[in-house]
């Protein structure tokens, strides 16, 4: 199976919720999440969050959320402790094996099919 997982914080310092900056007339995440669920090869999305907007509007896109522990919310948690989590959650959920993650970043949505 392969899964994309987006990590996608509610807090951030440098520009305050810029995962649901509206962009070219959608959020952010809303780039990332779409490229995601249109790629054929792509079986699942999850967006990995601590934020109940985020998590809303992920599912509202036809992504699967898992929700962050506050241990792994803050601005010094890495995407790699998101990335570990989520991946902890979704092989517990799913009777099928990850053989592969497509990581991607909401704040960079400038990709190509190809790309993914």
């Amino acid at each position: 199976m392969i899964v994309s997982i987006i990590p996608a914080r509610g807090g951030s310092i440098g520009i305050p919720r810029k995962n649901m900056h509206i962009t070219a007339g959608i959020p952010l995440l809303g780039w990332t999440i779409n490229q995601a669920i249109r790629e054929k090869k792509i079986d699942n999305v999850y967006v990995t969050t601590d934020d109940n907007e985020i998590a809303q509007y992920a599912k509202s896109l036809g992504a699967e959320v898992v929700i962050r522990p506050e241990d792994i919310s803050g601005s010094e948690a890495s995407s790699e402790s998101a990335l570990k989590h989520a991946l902890k959650i979704i092989s517990k959920e799913s009777a099928a094996k990850v053989d592969l993650i497509v990581f991607l970043q909401a704040t960079s949505p400038l990709r190509m099919p190809k790309d993914l």
